[in-house]
């Protein structure tokens, strides 16, 4: 398609520039044509008038008339004033603008002897004043005895006429001198004059746009060529990501397949020894223990793949707060703890922080960190040593530092090649088949990425069968002691039990609702379970006032949200109902997710699946928080309030 629209539109192009050419010459020729034509016609009309100016005045002259004014003193006899009159009135009557009659002087060459002009006029020619050189010959031929008319047109220092000589003879056909009638042609003259540049312009335009469409074509045609060219290259680099996206995919599924089965299969077997030895609670106890672990660790390959689409989607955002420095590796020792006295290895923990107030996201620090020491301990044998180390470089402006944060161990280490591929999504030396390391590939993607969004830097040394060292330089704006103190003690929170309360629970899917259920059961919470955001909202309606003491409201929900369905509660005229406390529970799970929830009136927010060590303590804190409203009929006291 692109070829024939390309091989129509230079055909068009040639046409018209054809066309442009052939209507060039068109306008030339008939601009010569009219010329020609008009010329005629007004050379016809001068030469009708001055003949008909002849006729009336050559009966009238004598030879007295041209023998006498001879000189300047001549134009007071009465016979002078009288034909002087005469000409100047038959000149005024048409376009004439000289009529006069000559002779031949003494030297042989013509001289005015009347003039037709007003006495007073500037160009007036008195008796004797030689004739103009350009009109002379005219004069000669009429003295011979011949009329004679100008063909072309005469341009004069006065402009351009058209000029008729008449030979004046007396009753015996002998000249007595000429009359001559000149006719101004200033305004054909000026006519033609712009009649040629308008022709010569449009000539010039057509050749103009004719040469424009041509470089025009051209340059549209290499255009073209170059366009196909560049699509052609881009459509080879479509094809080598594809194929690279392609082969990226099957290396992802195959290193997903085998990671994400493993904990699978473990569930599974462990699920079905669990059924087979249901009357052993020992036994039973182990492999329960053993279907939470590897669950815990599938919702950890799938954090890892959503928690990537985050990243490269832009939705992750930082939240800096004052904390202490050093404390950003306690947390994560704690979490790491029991890995690490399972594979018997050592972690030390160096600190040199000056400054010992920064403002960090620490929740985006430490996921930075735990990834790193993780990956130590995955690919670090046993009774291996992992080193950590925290330490502030001077920044590059004033409040500010550089957070640099080092993890070295002495496990297997990588290849320089493979070096260059870590922080790519998926990348792995060995697949866990092989190394007999489980794991996504997306750790150290997520990594990579965090600290970009930090505007930081992260280093490699490694060597194969020696170790790697990774070191991560973030910039970090300096805190006093002041900011990072709680401006508030914690909240106070109900510690006694939630028997007998009710809950209300917004759940569409029949297997998370008997979960849930029989967790909240287990710790003494009543629960009515309604299918979608519709029949919770009716089952509110319909309830006694007081009947429940909270919601929790599923998200994503049939007939009505959980978006929907909070909204029109907060819109009820009762107090009871419009107030009652709503937690979201969803696997919408993100920070963003938790802020949509507080914007459409919900308290809290706790992820899917159902941690009850999460949903306990914010249910003993909305309650809490709600009987207390309930009962002071106003808000809780902030820390600055005075008992």
């Amino acid at each position: 398609m692109t070829k024939k629209f390309r091989q129509l539109g230079a055909t068009m192009g040639l046409l018209l520039l054809m066309v442009l050419l052939l209507i060039s010459v068109y306008t030339n020729v008939l601009y010569q044509n009219f010329s020609r034509n008009m010329l005629e016609a007004v050379l016809t009309r001068d030469t009708t008038c001055a003949d008909a100016i002849h006729r009336l005045v050559s009966d009238e002259l004598t030879r007295e008339d041209f023998d006498d004014p001879a000189v300047w003193n001549d134009m007071t006899s009465p016979r002078y004033l009288e034909l002087q009159k005469t000409l100047n009135q038959l000149r005024t009557l048409n376009s004439t603008r000289y009529l006069y009659t000559a002779k031949l002087g003494e030297d042989g060459q013509p001289v005015y002897l009347i003039d037709g002009l007003d006495l007073g006029a500037e160009d007036f020619a008195y008796p004797g004043t030689r004739i103009e050189e350009e009109m002379a010959p005219y004069i000669q031929t009429a003295l011979s005895g011949e009329p004679v008319y100008s063909r072309d047109v005469v341009d004069t220092t006065w402009g351009p006429i058209f000029t008729a000589c008449y030979p004046v003879k007396d009753e015996n056909g002998q000249v007595m001198g000429a009359l001559c009638v000149e006719i101004g042609m200033d305004t054909t003259y000026q006519f033609l004059k712009r009649s040629s540049q308008t022709t010569v312009s449009v000539a010039l335009a057509g050749g103009m746009v004719a040469v424009l469409l041509s470089m025009s074509i051209y340059l549209y045609l290499r255009w073209q060529r170059m366009a196909e060219a560049r699509q052609q290259v881009l459509l080879q680099d479509a094809v080598v990501a594809a194929d690279a996206a392609n082969q990226a995919k099957s290396t992802f599924l195959f290193n997903m397949s085998h990671d994400i089965r493993t904990p699978m299969n473990a569930i599974i077997g462990y699920a079905d020894l669990a059924e087979k030895h249901r009357q052993e609670p020992e036994r039973l106890q182990g492999y329960l223990k053993n279907i939470q672990i590897s669950g815990e660790k599938m919702l950890s390959i799938i954090d890892n793949v959503l928690e990537l689409s985050r990243i490269e989607s832009g939705k992750v955002t930082l939240e800096e707060t004052a904390v202490e420095a050093g404390s950003i590796f306690e947390s994560c020792v704690v979490m790491v703890q029991p890995e690490l006295e399972r594979k018997h290895q050592t972690m030390t923990v160096e600190k040199h922080t000056p400054n010992p107030y920064l403002y960090m996201d620490t929740s985006r620090i430490l996921e930075v960190i735990l990834n790193l020491v993780s990956n130590a301990i995955k690919y670090t044998g046993d009774g291996g040593h992992i080193r950590c180390a925290i330490r502030q470089l001077p920044g590059d402006r004033e409040g500010w530092c550089v957070q640099e944060l080092s993890v070295a161990d002495n496990g297997i280490g990588m290849s320089e090649e493979f070096q260059q591929h870590i922080f790519e999504a998926f990348a792995r030396e060995r697949s866990s088949t092989v190394s007999g390391v489980e794991g996504s590939g997306l750790g150290m993607g997520i990594v990579k990425k965090l600290v970009d969004l930090m505007n930081g830097s992260i280093d490699i040394q490694s060597k194969l069968g020696e170790g790697s060292t990774f070191t991560v330089h973030i910039p970090c704006r300096l805190a006093r002691q002041e900011d990072a103190v709680p401006k508030c003690a914690a909240e106070q929170v109900d510690k006694t039990g939630l028997a007998g309360r009710r809950i209300l629970l917004a759940e569409d899917n029949d297997l998370n609702a008997e979960i849930a259920t029989e967790l909240m059961g287990e710790e003494g919470l009543l629960v009515d379970r309604a299918e979608n955001g519709a029949h919770c909202l009716e089952m509110l309606e319909k309830a006694p006032a007081g009947m429940y003491d909270a919601i929790l409201m599923d998200v994503q929900m049939p007939v009505l949200d959980g978006y929907e369905a909070t909204r029109k509660i907060r819109r009820l005229e009762d107090p009871w109902r419009a107030n009652i406390p709503i937690i979201a529970i969803t696997a919408n799970a993100f920070a963003e997710d938790r802020q949509r929830a507080l914007e459409v009136g919900m308290d809290d927010h706790v992820a899917k699946p159902i941690d009850m060590a999460k949903l306990i303590p914010v249910l003993q804190k909305q309650l809490h928080k709600h009987d207390g409203e309930a009962e002071e009929k106003r808000p809780l006291k902030t820390c600055s309030e005075k008992p």
